[in-house]
């Protein structure tokens, strides 16, 4: 009876894990996503996880605190993968946010289904065009592939937080911020530019109100140099899902 007891509370760790991860990761974790999928789900890849899990997992203490524990260990550790991973779509969001504040468009917002915040125009664009290249560059395939990987690198009841990890995690949120500027500023710089030609404009011809006409300006010139800056944004991208796959990998091993 035990035994089966022992295989039982490590299903459910594996669940709380998998869960964890589905929360917090991107795509995964969308809003839109009913609860109901993703418990299903969760349960599903827990299953396929159990017999790799359970044929390494040592006896386990099924007393009421140890478990508490163990639980509290698996959602630090699902959600240290899928946080770290959405880390990336939080840069993209701040990168809309500059951008839409930039054009004027700021006060035009939507729900992100992603974050579930007011995101504006801008950045629920660039968020959708981040979700497809998501998709395209198999980032939800190595979220999973992570998450088998984690039973090696932090099997059941093996957590330590050490300083390198903390560092390490802390370090990755401040990505955030290089993201937003890295994806950002191409428009951002040359709506700059734009502003500082309105100004000399502005010096130069007392007349024409800059105010009425800069405005249609900036976001004409806006939209245009965000099309074109697409095939840039692609690439900056998949850079940056490069970097982010290789520094969760990097923290799973400090764990």
């Amino acid at each position: 009876m035990t035994f089966y007891a022992e295989k039982f509370i490590v299903f459910l760790l594996v669940f709380i894990r998998t869960l964890s991860m589905f929360a917090t990761a991107p795509l995964y974790g969308n809003q839109a996503i009913p609860a109901q999928v993703k418990v299903w789900a969760g349960a599903a890849v827990a299953f396929a996880l159990f017999p790799l899990v359970a044929a390494n997992t040592g006896t386990l203490s099924l007393d009421l605190g140890s478990l508490i524990v163990l639980a509290i260990q698996e959602v630090i550790v699902g959600s240290a993968i899928g946080f770290t991973m959405g880390l990336i779509f939080m840069g993209i969001d701040y990168a809309g946010e500059l951008l839409g504040i930039e054009m004027g468009l700021s006060i035009s917002s939507l729900i992100d289904q992603q974050s579930g915040i007011n995101v504006p125009v801008i950045g629920q664009f660039e968020a959708i065009m981040a979700t497809f290249l998501f998709l395209v560059m198999n980032g939800h395939l190595f979220l999973l592939q992570a998450l088998q990987m984690s039973y090696s690198a932090v099997p059941i009841s093996g957590l330590r937080l050490t300083g390198s990890a903390v560092n390490l995690f802390v370090g990755l949120t401040s990505m955030v911020f290089v993201t937003a500027i890295k994806i950002s500023a191409p428009v951002m710089v040359s709506l700059f530019l734009a502003d500082v030609v309105l100004g000399i404009m502005a010096r130069m011809v007392p007349q024409v109100n800059v105010f009425f006409v800069g405005m249609p300006i900036t976001i004409g010139i806006g939209v245009v140099l965000l099309i074109a800056s697409l095939p840039f944004f692609v690439l900056v991208f998949g850079k940056l899902l490069e970097v982010f796959e290789g520094q969760t990998v990097q923290l799973l091993r400090l764990m």
